[in-house]
Parts: structure tokens; C-alpha cells; sequence
């Protein structure tokens, strides 16, 4: 008997061991709650009220069915498979008290609450899990992860990689001096000093091209005369994700590296890849060595699985969708290369919207892309300008962008025109105010160039932000979207969901995520900000003293909490066979910890609709 009872308490310590904040305990009290556990069955309907004395109630640990908390009629929790509950009962969080009622016959571990509140006392790690912040349980969850899976190299810091030594010299040293201290200290580069501390940087690609041309005293060239400026450097303590992405962006071969004190040597992309055999990070390089169309078809499928092993690895979701974008824009501009005729690459810009635009999508979800184009085209360029459009989107399709369901696309005429057109579209938008038009301001406020004439739109750009500045009443109107979605959230904080085909669903976009987008986007407009990804624009309201620290912190957690969410359930949808998945997320695929984060979230969802309500006078406009 002793056997079978040591196999059960094995068997409880080990499904205990599986729950967050469980995991948290040493072994000798995770083995004394597992011994004091008993196995209960509640039949469907059962109702747990939590009636008596505090000492003598428990906390219950579904090992199947569902549980639904309910306050005052309302449904404010739901539980299912490792999920617990009761624990604000024994803890005496709620001066009114709910009651639990079985949806799906259960079975669970009932855990005495005198042994729940000696785990509490005594675990500091424990009891924080209970008192945390939402940007603290964030943060834990993230680590817990990234520490479970610390073979992604990605994910470690610069001050990691071998880095070549650093060596500088003031902008009258000679070329010559420049080769000698290079082949002294065994590197390729040398960073050049201008005065007021700028910097230039010389590499042995530099020499070798001049002495292909065979220049004249090249020895005694002055290094001042060669630098290439500006310099692209990355902090010691970033992560080498980071290093990679940005020696992509500007097709470089190196980085300076810096720290606080100063510069300490520069890592070189070569070495970089050594590091990455086998990783994520190759998937980068596949990019820039395309030659075919074919070969952006394969590397679409690639990101697919780069985004999933990803976020297994706990990975900030915007950190993933940093990566992503700029994949995308590579392929993009890779594809614009093949299919353009290259007597028209000085006259048109390309310029993708939206969540593309502000670097936030992850999934391809739908394009939303626009062109403009010189002004003094002929009508044979207009004819292969709109060849170009149809086969550019159609073949974006291919590589799994789903066309736009508003037809935003430069296959369409009113997003494919000429400068001086848009510009006069842009002002029709503001003299026409309507929700169509403010929809389509907000999407062109995020705009970003991708291939061509960036300085036409930053013009169309600034056209929009005078437009803005002429209607004084044009940020209240355009604020109201925010509150166009009610947040799914009860007056008791319960989540309030959708039924679909059996399963309980929320829209998480239109819930939240939408929100906290737009919402920024208007206070980033108000303030003159020109950056487009919601992060930056938070970190820049932050900055400008908009957002105190503490608020800004918490919006963009959560922000990335729902995000995380939304491409879980979109990794599941694509697993289950669906082309196009959609932004809601399934309950059922929740974890308690999750569905907990998720109320709180969408609380503070809540509280910053309420912010803006007050900040823009909205009231009345609805």
C-alpha cells in the first residue's frame, strides 16, 4: 500500500511542480502540500461557496472539466485543466465573496488552506506571484521561458560574440598608419575621429577598392578624406537579435560596439553567423541572397516557422514582429527589384501602411500598400506602372500576404497616383472629414517607405500634418475611434465573450489591441511624433513627459501581452489548416495564469479609453 500511496503523492508533486507559482517551491514543502491533497469529484452544476471559517476551506486544482466563477449573475473566471481557484477566498482578497459553479464535470486536488497560507508565508516568490503587478508577472512569465530555452543564441548579448579589437585614430592619420595598426591588432576596421566627438569608420573593403583603382599616393591619403559616415553601433549589453537586425537594415558587414564608458570593439557579421549555425538568425541572410521570385515563395513559408520557434522561446512578441517586418520589407523590396522595369526605380516611391507600416505585423494577415509616382510619367510608363502593380500583388499573394480586404493596394487607382494627386487626395480627406477618411489618415500616419522616392512621402507626410494642424477640431474626431470597440471586460471584471461553433471567443483586436494602437497614435500626433511603431511612440511619449514611466511601462506590456495572445492563436489557426487566421483567441486555449493577465489587461485597456475620453472631450461625440 505504501507503494501505490508514494506513486500518488509522486504523481501530485509532479502535476503541483507544473503550475505556476508551484514551481516556486523548494522540494521538501512542494512534497508536504502534494501529501496533503485529496482527490475530489464535482459532478456538473455542483455549486462551491466558501462559507466556512477560512482555516478550514481550499484551494482547488482542476485536473479536468470547468469551473466558472460567478459574482451577482455574472461570470467573472473561468477555470480548466491546471487551473486553481480559491485562492482569494483563503487569502481574504474580495470583501464579497463568489461562488463556483461546475460547467463540465470536474475532478481536483483539494489543497488544505493552512498548508496554501504556510506556502504563502514562507516562499517570498510564492507570495509575490499573489501581490504582483501585471508588468511584473509579464516579465516573469517571459524569463521563465527565455531561461527554459537559453540554447537560442539570439537572445544572448553583444559583450557574448568574439568581437575584433578597436582601434581609432584621429581624421589627419594616413591610410598607410590606418593598414599598420589593422594588421597589428588583427582587425578589419578602424574608426576614424572627427572633432565633437563624431566618427567615421574605414574598413579593408575601403582599401581594397582603392587599390583596384589604382589610386595615386594612396599610402599618404588622409583618413578624413575616406570615412564613411554614419557610423552603426549597438550597446554591449543588446541582444545579438538586435545586432543582426540592424546590420541587415543598413547592409553592412559590422557593427562598433559600445558601452557606457565608451567604445569597445567592433562585431563583424561573419562572426555573428558562426554563432547562428543551425538558428533562426540565417533565415536574414536568405533574404539578401534571393535571385528569384521562387526563392521569396520558399523564404515566406521559413518565417512562418521562424516566428513560431520564436515565440516558443518566449520572446517579446514585438521584438518578433521587429525582426519580421523587416524580412518583409527586404522581400518586398527584393520583389520590387524583379518586377519593376529599372527605368522607372527613380520615379515611383512604395510605401506600406498600417500594421506593416508601424512594424507590428507578424502574421500576414492581408497588405496594405500604396505607390506614388512622378508627376511627368508618360502614358506607356502609366500602362507598365499598372502591369507592375497587378503582378506585384499577385505575387505578394504568393508569398503569402493575403490581398487587403478594403482593396488598400497599389493595384488599386486611388492608392497607385501621381505626387501632386495625392497630395490633393490628402486634403480632400480632411475637407470631407468622415470615418472612411479619418481611417484612411491613420493608416498613412503610419506609412513607411519600402522601395523608391522616401522624400515624396514625407511630403505627402507633412502635407497630412499640416491638413491636421488647419482643422483644430480634427484630433477629437479622430480620437473617438478608440472607443469605438467595448472592451470585453464585465462591471465585476469578468471576461465577456463571444460563442462560436461551441467555443467561447473574444475578439482581441477589436477588444483591446485596437485601442491601445489607435490611442497612441492620436497622443504620438498631438505630441509631433514622427515615429510610427506603438513602442517607439511610447517610449517617445514617455520621454516628452506625456506618459509618466510607470503607465507607459504598463501600457506597452500589455500591448505585447495581447499581441502574444493574438499570435498564439493565430500559430494555432494556421496548424489547424486555416489560410487567413482571424484575431480571436479560443478560452479554451488559455491557461489560468493567462485568462487572469487577460482580465487585467483589459483593465488597463479600460482605464486608458477612460484617459483619452477625458484628455480629447469626447464626450458628446458619440
Amino acid at each position: 500500500m505504501n507503494g501505490f500511496k508514494d506513486m500518488a503523492i509522486s504523481q501530485q508533486r509532479d502535476f503541483l511542480a507544473q503550475i505556476p507559482p508551484f514551481d516556486q517551491l523548494e522540494e521538501a514543502l512542494l512534497n508536504q502540500l502534494a501529501d496533503s491533497m485529496d482527490v475530489v469529484y464535482l459532478p456538473h452544476k455542483t455549486l462551491i461557496k466558501f462559507e466556512e471559517p477560512v482555516n478550514e476551506r481550499f484551494l482547488y486544482l482542476l485536473i479536468k472539466g470547468k469551473v466558472a466563477e460567478v459574482q451577482d449573475d455574472e461570470v467573472t473566471s473561468r477555470y480548466s485543466v491546471r487551473g486553481f481557484f480559491g485562492d482569494t477566498a483563503i487569502l481574504g482578497e474580495s470583501e464579497f465573496l463568489a461562488h463556483y459553479e461546475v460547467q463540465e464535470e470536474a475532478i481536483a486536488y483539494k489543497l488544505p488552506a493552512k498548508l496554501f497560507l504556510k506556502a504563502f508565508e514562507q516562499n517570498h516568490e510564492f507570495a509575490h506571484f499573489f501581490n504582483s503587478s501585471i508588468v511584473e508577472k509579464l516579465n516573469r512569465i517571459h524569463e521563465a521561458v527565455q531561461s527554459a530555452t537559453s540554447t537560442e543564441v539570439m537572445m544572448d548579448t553583444v559583450c557574448s560574440a568574439p568581437l575584433q579589437p578597436y582601434i581609432s585614430l584621429d581624421k589627419e592619420s594616413t591610410l598607410h598608419h590606418a593598414a599598420q595598426l589593422m594588421v597589428e591588432h588583427r582587425t578589419d576596421a578602424c574608426i576614424v575621429e572627427f572633432k565633437d566627438s563624431e566618427i567615421g569608420i574605414v574598413t579593408s573593403t575601403d582599401i581594397l577598392k582603392l587599390l583596384a583603382k589604382n589610386e595615386p599616393d594612396l599610402a599618404s591619403l588622409t583618413l578624413g578624406e575616406l570615412a564613411n559616415k554614419p557610423v552603426q553601433t549597438v550597446h554591449e549589453f543588446d541582444y545579438l537579435f538586435n545586432a543582426l537586425l540592424k546590420m541587415t537594415r543598413y547592409q553592412i558587414d559590422r557593427l562598433v560596439v559600445r558601452s557606457d564608458q565608451g567604445y569597445r570593439g567592433f562585431l563583424h557579421q561573419k562572426d555573428l553567423m558562426s554563432l547562428f549555425a543551425n538558428q533562426s538568425g540565417l533565415v536574414l541572410l536568405k533574404v539578401e541572397q534571393a535571385q528569384s521570385v521562387a526563392d521569396l515563395v520558399v523564404l515566406g513559408e521559413q518565417i512562418d516557422g521562424l516566428i513560431g520557434n520564436l515565440n516558443r522561446k518566449g520572446i517579446k512578441t514585438h521584438y518578433i514582429a521587429k525582426l519580421v517586418n523587416e524580412l518583409h520589407r527586404k522581400m518586398i523590396y527584393k520583389l520590387v527589384e524583379f518586377l519593376l522595369p529599372v527605368h522607372l526605380t527613380d520615379k515611383v516611391c512604395i510605401f506600406v501602411m498600417g500594421s506593416e507600416g508601424r512594424s507590428e505585423q507578424v502574421i500576414r494577415t492581408d497588405q496594405d500598400n500604396a505607390l506614388i509616382y512622378s508627376d511627368d510619367l508618360t502614358d506607356d510608363e502609366l500602362d507598365e506602372l499598372k502591369q507592375f502593380a497587378h503582378t506585384f500583388i499577385e505575387t505578394l499573394q504568393e508569398m503569402g500576404f493575403p490581398p487587403c480586404p478594403g482593396d488598400i493596394m497599389l493595384s488599386n487607382t486611388n492608392w497607385r497616383m501621381s505626387q501632386t494627386n495625392f497630395m490633393q487626395k490628402v486634403t480632400k480627406w480632411f475637407e470631407n472629414p468622415s470615418e472612411e477618411n479619418f481611417m484612411h489618415a491613420a493608416i498613412l500616419f503610419d506609412a513607411e517607405t519600402v522601395f523608391g522616392q522616401a522624400k515624396w512621402l514625407f511630403k505627402l507626410k507633412q502635407a497630412l500634418e499640416h491638413e491636421k494642424e488647419r482643422y483644430s477640431n480634427f484630433l477629437r474626431h479622430f480620437a473617438v475611434s478608440v472607443l469605438r470597440f467595448k472592451t470585453p471586460i464585465g462591471f465585476l471584471g469578468g471576461l465577456v465573450v463571444d460563442s462560436e461553433e461551441g467555443h467561447e471567443v473574444i475578439d482581441i483586436k477589436k477588444g483591446g489591441i485596437f485601442s491601445i494602437v489607435h490611442g497612441v497614435r492620436c497622443y504620438a500626433l498631438e505630441a509631433g511624433i514622427s515615429k510610427t511603431n506603438t513602442h517607439w511612440r511610447i517610449k517617445a511619449l514617455m520621454d516628452a513627459g506625456v506618459f509618466d514611466k510607470e503607465f507607459g511601462i504598463e501600457l506597452g506590456e500589455t500591448l505585447n501581452f495581447l499581441n502574444t495572445l493574438r499570435l498564439e492563436s493565430m500559430l494555432h489557426q494556421l496548424a489547424d489548416g486555416s489560410e487567413v487566421p482571424d484575431n480571436k483567441i479560443r478560452l479554451s486555449e488559455l491557461s489560468h495564469m493567462q485568462q487572469g493577465l487577460l482580465k487585467q489587461s483589459f483593465g488597463v485597456v479600460d482605464g486608458f479609453k477612460k484617459r483619452i475620453n477625458h484628455h480629447f472631450a469626447l464626450d458628446g461625440l458619440l
